[in-house]
């Protein structure tokens, strides 16, 4: 247990995550916390588009020197197409900063750790009867994830290797729909454990008893 606590807490490289809202923000905050990732900083540009996002995290890691940057957003959050994003991914390759992508929306992570779609789905309105079926109250807002949903990243947290494999197993559906993956989510989970370590939930046991 000691040296789980080490490896997420007290690693001498240090991540930055910039997430296209403050919603996807709040959620790896609680992220952050849960999973005691001591050397994450998670901010939100409140980005307008790709552009604005990606230049607000180089800025951002320039800035501070983060060892790893990670810019995060669903498509619908920055107005995006997938030909926009792999443009913008080959650029981001000389400023080291790695792009994490949702298509259609950020709720397409949410909705994996309850199950896998058969098919590829644009519209992402469809993933939140599901979302509500299983969260009380779900509500994807700022607000909502300041007050009732505080906990959503530990609940959803017990079911997350399932979901990375979810994503895996969806992106083959993505690709024979749209020639891309539907969310770079598993690259962005193997960044995080390469510099932030395994996650460290021992104070959180109670929760999932």
């Amino acid at each position: 247990m000691a040296n789980r606590k080490r490896n997420s807490t007290d690693s001498r490289r240090t991540l930055l995550l910039v997430t296209a809202t403050q919603t996807e923000a709040l959620f790896f905050s609680q992220m952050r916390k849960d999973c005691r990732y001591g050397n994450l900083t998670v901010i939100s540009a409140n980005a307008r588009d790709l552009k604005h996002l990606v230049a607000f995290t180089s800025r951002e890691k320039n800035r501070n020197r983060y060892d790893a940057a990670c810019a995060l957003f669903g498509l619908d959050d920055v107005g995006a197409t997938m030909e926009e994003v792999k443009e913008m991914e080959l650029a981001c390759a000389t400023r080291r900063i790695q792009l994490c992508w949702f298509n259609p929306s950020f709720k397409l992570w949410l909705y994996l750790h309850l199950g896998k779609p058969q098919s590829f789905i644009s519209d992402a309105g469809a993933f939140d009867e599901a979302l509500k079926k299983a969260v009380d109250g779900f509500s994807w807002t700022p607000d909502w994830l300041l007050t009732d949903g505080l906990n959503l990243h530990m609940k959803l947290f017990p079911r997350h290797s399932v979901a990375d494999q979810n994503a895996r197993d969806y992106n083959v559906l993505s690709i024979q729909a749209t020639g891309e993956k539907a969310t770079t989510m598993p690259e962005l989970n193997k960044v995080i454990i390469e510099v932030c370590g395994q996650a460290d939930m021992s104070h959180n046991t109670k929760v999932f008893k």
